[in-house]
């Protein structure tokens, strides 16, 4: 089975350690760009936003460590906890009252199947948020959850081996690479941080190209 988000690779030969190190820098800079802004807003919606803005970064970096080691079982298990922070942040933004408070009460519940639409609608992306979440609805319940999609990666042959795809596993560092970026793209137009946006946008393009 393959996950849900793919980019051409242009018929150009990738590896694990190369997508990696690309992962790591591009994520660093991005990181980089908000904290030297130093402090932001501190209503309640700006605080929930940097609070999962942050928490996205820490997620970034665990499934690029747990990867090297290789750990992908547990690596694969945070995409679904990328998500859930990518989405949040976005409701933080726009989402209604009651929203805000069902986040800071901790009973928020995202519902992938329609939380896409939602975001595109309110953030005018397009298509964009409901093919990367909607695609992923499976994938990420039963990775995340000891689902059989975890099981079946745990054999090679009849081998108590753990056997995931190269091609799944750079899957994984992209999805939570671009996760990264469409957080921090929120979080500097959000906060009117025009020239951070820009290398922002500027860094994820140059990204895409390796």
């Amino acid at each position: 089975m393959r996950l849900w988000f793919r980019r051409l690779l242009s018929g150009r030969t990738v590896s694990v350690q190369t997508e990696l190190d690309s992962a790591r820098l591009v994520g660093e800079r991005l990181e980089d760009l908000v904290v030297k802004r130093g402090q932001c807003p501190d209503d309640d919606r700006n605080i929930l936003l940097m609070g999962y803005w942050a928490l996205l970064f820490d997620f970034h970096k665990a499934i690029l460590g747990l990867i090297s080691k290789p750990l992908c079982g547990s690596a694969f298990a945070l995409v679904r906890p990328c998500m859930e922070a990518l989405v949040r942040a976005h409701v933080a933004v726009k989402g209604s009252a009651a929203d805000i408070e069902s986040l800071q009460k901790d009973t928020y519940r995202t519902n992938f199947a329609t939380i896409g639409l939602w975001m595109d609608a309110e953030f005018g992306t397009g298509d964009l948020f409901t093919n990367f979440l909607g695609h992923a609805r499976a994938a990420l319940h039963s990775f995340t959850h000891a689902g059989i999609s975890q099981l079946g990666r745990r054999f090679d042959g009849h081998d108590l081996k753990a056997s995931y795809d190269e091609g799944e596993i750079i899957e994984v560092i992209r999805v939570s690479t671009s996760a990264v970026w469409m957080v921090t793209n929120l979080v500097t137009k959000h906060l009117g941080f025009t020239a951070e946006a820009t290398k922002a946008e500027e860094l994820y393009l140059e990204w895409g190209k390796h």
